[in-house]
């Protein structure tokens, strides 16, 4: 074991070890948002499963088509050979396949539940293509590929919508303390692609106020940004 898979095999034995009794409170309420992002991603698909019906393109095809590549982004990883048990048995050593709709998988890992992945397509109406969002939820940091599938069944990288500015969060005249750093973060979300901003300083993470929101909704043929006033 060289020193870099040292490195990475103590972070994430550091972050399965078991947790004080305080802390169980908080992976507790991790899992409960893991399931509640699970079950609202599977909401709202009805013409999307017509559609599948139709065309045959399902986000279980899709996930077989697809590089496994986003599950690097994880703890647990997933091989070829995992990848192929979950599609045929509904779980390997390490993942469970936790819900599943025409264009939504979502993937929980194994035995506590407390990372998870999800793939979720959008549907052009006009030439049976279809984009493929797959990324990880739960955590303070997320991660996501975007793929464009077409209708024979070729799949490539697709371009995520370009990152807004963290000013876009802010209200009018808000400025970061100057020794906070900023980053935005694309994530899968409802009914489209979310934008998080994520707060740092030279000691950890930072918690900032925000006054909007910034998603990406799907709209049939491309995704449209939307900046809305955040929830209080």
């Amino acid at each position: 074991m060289d020193k870099e898979e040292k490195k990475r095999y103590n972070f994430f034995y550091e972050a399965k070890r078991p947790l004080p009794d305080a802390d169980r409170k908080g992976v507790y309420m991790l899992h409960v948002r893991i399931a509640v992002l699970a079950a609202a991603l599977a909401l709202g698909l009805a013409q999307g499963q017509a559609l599948a019906e139709e065309g045959g393109v399902t986000a279980r095809s899709v996930f077989a088509l697809l590089p496994a590549s986003i599950f690097e982004n994880t703890p647990e990883g997933l091989t070829a050979a995992e990848k192929q048990q979950l599609l045929t048995a509904g779980h390997s050593e390490f993942w469970e396949i936790a819900g599943e709709t025409e264009d939504v998988l979502v993937f929980a890992s194994l035995p506590f539940r407390d990372a998870a992945v999800a793939l979720r397509l959008f549907r052009h109406v006009r030439d049976g293509a279809v984009e493929a969002a797959v990324g990880t939820l739960g955590g303070p940091v997320c991660t996501l590929e975007l793929w464009r599938v077409d209708a024979t069944g070729r799949a490539v990288p697709a371009d995520t919508p370009p990152e807004p500015d963290v000013s876009e969060f802010l209200a009018p005249g808000q400025k970061l303390p100057p020794d906070v750093r900023a980053t935005v973060m694309l994530c899968l979300g409802l009914g489209g692609l979310k934008a998080m901003p994520l707060f740092w300083t030279s000691t950890g993470m930072a918690h900032v106020p925000v006054a909007n929101t910034v998603s990406y909704q799907w709209n049939g043929a491309s995704f449209e940004k939307r900046v809305a006033p955040a929830e209080e």
